[in-house]
């Protein structure tokens, strides 16, 4: 029977717990009687042969026996009573069997479905009798769970005569009781089980039953089918998927090129809750209760979900920020960050910079980011890919120590088989996105009559309806319950620390990369340079110069506010995406990117117009103040952060830098033609410079400049020549606030578009 553990807990508040295996028997029945009995329970509303426990097809399953009290299950999210003569169900992991009269909670047995696994941890009883107990990270909490996703303070039980009452704390990621959300104080009542994280602690006659380490998750698949729509009607591209992953394993997804392995990874995973079917995490629905489960789920992407210009310790660092509870100390940080590293072999490595590590130490540091949060369902997409051999084994044994030695479950997705004896499960994939085989590799073998794994993929690919069909015969599927439907969970308040952390990160890495950002400060002086190289002499004196050399300013503004950002939200897409997931609003994302944005905007326009004015000797009165730099200069700055806005737009919606260059000449070209400046707009054209940055740019910086009472070049020859005054360049102070307003509102309504292109980042595929 596996390695199976029932921990009993019966009315008398005596805790033990039994090993299925080690009773050597293939059917265990528990009841009150010692002579019939495998698990005896001594309670008088426990019947003498109660039930029994056997193992098919690696399924653990119970009879029961008795129709008098029966039995009852909860797992899956539903609770169902076996009170007939033999009535069978499956048991999936983490199910829990109550016996006795549910309307007197004091008469009644608990069992808990578990796993007998190595250096497991035993149950600590803790009285409640105290005024007051707290459950949380911290040490000077009654229970301490250690561990990185509990808030220092979790939960609170207070003790009211002969009340227990369940305090919610608003923690981060959340609590359970008896498998439902807790959002408001509950009272206790015998037998009830909260859960926090993976922890699971008993209410039992005043006391609390725990254990300080909590196995890693369980994975029930129920009968998932995936639709995607395609050019000629829809496709599945998964089909009726039903298969269990246990505790503490470490299962492959096998399959060709278009079987729908990394589909069903993301469907199992939560990550992609659009899809048929269930999936039932240690007995809970997790698409109705991933807000409970997210943060106890890593996610490896086969891209890096690392920083090329960070050091490995500071992207640690940033991530845990990122990830911790706010109270979460920066020692205790730290720790976790040394933890990591000694799992991921990289110590020695802790000061390199990410770009210097190879292909497989680069891996391991995105595991390790992961890891940081101490997840205990860990997902990898193909991590092995581009691997060297010798690499490949060292990572796959990597992830095996993980599943054994740190009580996580591990699923990856991978086309290599040369190592999958290291796996516990294998599960194959044919080409039609149906199930094929799940099992060990030695059973994978036997299955497919084969003595290599590598013909299993010919195989499948010739005849792929054979295989599944004799799959389908040799195993039985589990019981098919529904979930609970759609939770709301409180999620944490992360506002204005979360958009620090990104802004200060995100400033270390332009600061870290020297070269672009020396590129970035040059630009604007090599342009004012060039500037000053092509204007008249009579720049500010005569109409034409002025207005020729202040559309250029303008132009060169928007360039450079439009290249500073529009390959910045794409090139860290896979990153973006997966903290997404997490716990990162991309408000503060955007925020981050538009905080660090406006400062370097900000010098660049400094550097850009003084450079300029200095260098062509301007001296002119302005709207507001004497002479008009500043105007000229904060005109400049207002169009760089329009044209950033519109470059952080372009970059959230292309997947790559190649697709958002080229979209960068058209726009270059639009705001040129519409600006109003190099042709005469009439009609339609008109109206499509009202929704360029160029057009009120130019008019503002011509408002500036009196562009309306500066001569023609002519009027020296022909004093009776005038130009006609346009209101373009109306030289007023409320034409000018006019002309910033409408900029500022271009740039916001931009950065508005690009939130919103950006709630579609979960949806990114490889």
């Amino acid at each position: 029977m596996k390695n199976r553990m029932l921990t009993i807990i019966n009315s008398k508040n005596q805790l033990h717990e039994v090993v299925l295996l080690e009773t050597g028997k293939p059917t265990v029945v528990i009841g009150r009687n010692e002579q019939m009995a495998d698990v005896v329970i001594e309670d008088n509303f426990v019947a003498r042969y109660h039930g029994e426990f056997f193992e098919q097809n690696n399924q653990l399953y119970y009879r029961n026996t008795n129709t008098s009290n029966g039995t009852f299950i909860e797992q899956y999210g539903k609770r169902i009573h076996l009170n007939k003569q033999n009535e069978v169900t499956v048991l999936a992991e983490h199910a829990i069997l109550r016996i006795g009269n549910p309307n007197n909670a004091r008469q009644m047995v608990v069992i808990l479905i578990g796993h007998n696994l190595e250096g497991n941890s035993k149950w600590k009883e803790v009285s409640l009798q105290a005024p007051s107990t707290t459950i949380g990270r911290s040490r000077e909490c009654s229970i301490v769970l250690n561990h990185p996703g509990v808030s220092r303070i979790h939960a609170q039980i207070s003790h009211d005569g002969n009340q227990y009452i369940l305090h919610t704390t608003r923690a981060i990621n959340g609590l359970l009781l008896n498998g439902q959300n807790v959002e408001k104080d509950r009272v206790l009542r015998e037998k009830d089980i909260i859960g926090i994280l993976n922890y699971q602690l008993i209410f039992s006659k005043g006391s609390l039953f725990y254990k300080e380490v909590a196995e890693g998750l369980s994975l029930s698949v129920s009968h998932i089918t995936k639709t995607v729509g395609t050019k000629g009607g829809t496709k599945q591209i998964l089909t009726d998927v039903s298969l269990d992953i246990g505790s503490n394993e470490f299962v492959a997804i096998v399959g060709g090129s278009g079987a729908g392995k990394t589909t069903l990874m993301n469907a199992i995973s939560g990550f992609e809750p659009e899809f048929d079917g269930h999936v039932f995490c240690n007995g809970v629905d997790l698409v109705s209760h991933f807000q409970v489960f997210k943060n106890m789920i890593g996610y490896v992407p086969q891209q890096d979900i690392i920083y090329d210009n960070l050091s490995l310790r500071r992207m640690l660092e940033y991530t845990g920020r990122l990830k911790m509870p706010k109270d979460m100390s920066q020692q205790e940080i730290d720790e976790r960050i040394d933890k990591v590293l000694q799992m991921v072999d990289l110590q020695n490595h802790q000061d390199t910079f990410i770009r210097k590590l190879s292909g497989g130490q680069k891996k391991r540091a995105s595991i390790a980011v992961e890891l940081l949060a101490d997840p205990k369902l860990f997902f990898l997409d193909e991590p092995t890919s581009g691997l060297d051999p010798g690499t490949e084994r060292n990572l796959m044994m990597t992830l095996q120590s993980l599943a054994k030695g740190q009580n996580k479950t591990v699923i990856m997705v991978t086309h290599t088989t040369l190592n999958l004896h290291l796996c516990d499960k294998i599960i194959f994939m044919n080409p039609k996105g149906r199930l094929s085989f799940c099992g060990n590799m030695r059973e994978a073998l036997q299955f497919f009559e084969t003595d290599d794994l590598v013909n299993v993929y010919n195989l499948m690919a010739e005849d792929p309806d054979y295989w599944e069909n004799k799959y389908r015969l040799t195993r039985n599927d589990p019981q098919t319950q529904n979930g609970n439907g759609h939770i709301n969970y409180q999620k944490e308040k992360t506002g204005v620390r979360q958009y620090l952390i990104l802004t200060q990160r995100y400033f270390e890495l332009m600061v870290r990369d020297p070269q672009r950002l020396a590129i970035l400060l040059a630009q604007p002086v090599l342009i004012a340079i060039l500037l000053k190289i092509v204007a008249d002499d009579d720049i500010f004196t005569i109409y034409e110069s002025t207005k020729s050399i202040l559309f250029s300013l303008v132009c060169s503004a928007i360039w450079i506010g439009l290249f500073n950002s529009i390959q910045e939200i794409c090139k860290e897409r896979v990153i973006v995406k997966r903290e997404y997931m997490g716990n990162m609003k991309l408000s503060n994302y955007i925020l981050s990117k538009v905080t660090v944005q406006s400062v370097l905007g900000l010098v660049q326009a400094f550097l850009l117009s003084f450079c300029f004015l200095f260098l062509t000797d301007a001296d002119k009165e302005g709207l507001l103040m004497d002479p008009f730099h500043f105007e000229i200069f904060l005109t400049v700055w207002i169009t760089i952060l329009a044209a950033m806005s519109f470059g952080l737009l372009i970059s959230s919606i292309a997947k790559s830098g190649d697709k958002a260059m080229t979209v960068a000449p058209f726009v270059l070209i639009v705001q040129l033609l519409f600006s109003g400046i190099l042709f005469k707009l009439e009609g339609i054209g008109e109206k499509i410079s009202y929704l360029t940055m160029s057009r009120w740019s130019v008019e503002a910086l011509g408002s500036i400049a009196h562009l309306n009472d500066l001569d023609l070049r002519m009027q020296a020859d022909f004093p009776m020549l005038e130009h006609e005054a346009e209101d373009f360049f109306e030289a007023t102070v409320s034409h000018l606030l006019k002309d910033w307003m409408i900029l500022l509102v271009m740039g916001l309504l931009l950065l508005v578009l690009c939130g919103l292109s950006m709630r579609n980042i979960s949806k990114d595929r490889r």
